[in-house]
């Protein structure tokens, strides 16, 4: 039975997928957990975790396409202007100024388009979003009213088309997203949403969205 199913499924793609694209973040340590802790007491040796885990995450975009091997099409993404959002830099958490990647969850076939639902025009424009009709929005914001702040990403990044012999070469569009001033010892929840004309957004059922926490621990001395 499982032979007969294997036959009968795509090699590159998953049969059924969603029709529509929710958000994710990295770096993100435990895929259960939405924290981010920056301890600034502690004097590391090696490689912080957070600064690991987004080499890891960001490998597929240092690949180097070869004309030879049927992945030529693969589009490279690239930001031309990461600010403090380098691997020199620490992607910011080395001086307490982390850069959180914010990226759309592939989804096969899916191309978002420019703009905004009905029902999301007021809240596009309360934000203060600027239109752009080669590009979707995304709004991150501290639930509790801590910061506000908008990105893009140019609709020609997409579509996901699956894997090429089994490889996944593509380039998922992201965002940089820094916390220039966060207080210690003062915990940050962050939601980042989409805005887009085929996107349907549903914050009790986290669609198209994603939340996480940033905070930065220091212990004071007493003098």
């Amino acid at each position: 039975m499982l032979a007969v199913f294997m036959v009968l499924s795509p090699r590159d793609r998953p049969r059924y997928h969603a029709e529509s694209s929710c958000l994710g973040f990295r770096p993100q340590l435990d895929i259960e957990k939405n924290l981010i802790l920056i301890d600034k007491n502690t004097s590391r040796n090696g490689l912080n975790p957070y600064v690991k885990s987004l080499n890891e995450y960001l490998r597929i975009y240092y690949w180097k396409q070869d004309n030879n091997n049927g992945f030529n099409q693969t589009k490279i993404f690239k930001i031309s202007n990461p600010g403090d959002c380098i691997l020199q830099n620490q992607y910011g958490f080395s001086n307490g100024k982390p850069c959180i990647l914010v990226k759309m969850n592939k989804i096969v076939g899916f191309i978002p388009k420019p703009g905004y639902l009905l029902e999301d025009g007021h809240a596009f424009k309360s934000v203060g979003c600027r239109s752009n009709s080669n590009a979707i929005a995304i709004h991150c914001y501290g639930e509790n009213g801590h910061d506000d702040n908008c990105g893009s990403l140019e609709t020609k990044w997409f579509s996901y088309e699956g894997k090429k012999e089994r490889q996944d070469v593509y380039q998922a569009p992201y965002i940089w997203v820094q916390f220039n001033e966060v207080k210690p010892n003062v915990l940050i929840n962050v939601m980042c949403r989409i805005f887009g004309g085929n996107i349907n957004f549903d914050r009790k059922s986290s669609r198209a969205l994603t939340r996480f926490q940033i905070y930065i621990y220091k212990r004071y001395t007493k003098t």
